[in-house]
């Protein structure tokens, strides 16, 4: 599935992480520095092997 994903909206935050407005993915990613939030998780199973997840490809980064 390809998708323009360009025009996705974002929350936009201060430093302290309180929402201030919102922009678009575009925007987000396009060399602004807008700061949004964002999630990393890292999950072992019991081997302590790494599980990881496929990004969509049609996601940009």
């Amino acid at each position: 599935m390809k998708s323009d994903n360009a025009q996705e909206l974002f929350p936009v935050v201060d430093p302290s992480g309180r929402v201030i407005g919102s922009a678009t993915r575009g925007e987000c990613h396009g060399g602004s520095m807008l700061l949004h939030p964002v999630v990393h998780l890292h999950l072992f199973n019991s081997r302590g092997e790494l599980y990881l997840q496929r990004r969509p490809d049609w996601k940009d980064i």
